[in-house]
């Protein structure tokens, strides 16, 4: 995906906000109990999907500043059999 398509993409996105369950990286890992690099694998590998499970919001300079879909990610993880089983 280029750069332009996920500037236009977060032009789409743009009326999403955080209450509808769009969260940081860092947030993201507190909730599902995996770490940054792990997660940031799974977006780079096409695990994750730009779109249903992470997007660029108006401001977001950086891939490292996507927000992230907690439940999207979670259901998509535990289908693949790459959640971490909870202690």
């Amino acid at each position: 995906m280029t750069l332009g398509t996920v500037h236009e993409y977060a032009l789409q996105r743009s009326t999403m906000t955080k209450a509808q369950g769009w969260v940081s990286a860092q947030r993201a890992e507190e909730l599902l109990g995996i770490d940054r690099k792990t997660l940031f694998k799974y977006r780079d590998n096409g695990t994750l999907k730009l779109g249903p499970h992470f997007a660029a919001f108006p401001g977001c300079m950086s891939r490292d500043s996507y927000r992230w879909n907690v439940e999207a990610v979670r259901k998509q993880l535990h289908k693949q059999g790459l959640m971490p089983v909870a202690a």
